[in-house]
């Protein structure tokens, strides 16, 4: 890339804020739970793929989180 990318129509953005992850969604008029529960599904397999894991492994460590959450929900859309 040879500059900053400008990003119109976000979908998700994440960030860290203050010590929080805070996350925003942003659904086209379109989505639905399920067309966002697919784009989960894809970021679990980018992420697998960029830390060299099998995306099952980091699908069963979504599941696990699911069942038991570890985390807050800050400002949720």
């Amino acid at each position: 890339m040879s500059g900053p990318i400008v990003i119109e129509r976000p979908l998700v953005l994440m960030f860290e804020q203050n010590g929080a992850l805070v996350t925003h969604l942003y659904p086209r008029a379109s989505d639905t739970h399920e067309s966002y529960g697919l784009m989960v599904a894809d970021l679990i397999r980018h992420v697998a793929i960029h830390f060299n894991v099998e995306p099952e492994d980091a699908h069963e460590l979504v599941k696990k989180e699911l069942a038991h959450p570890t985390t807050d929900i800050t400002r949720p859309s």
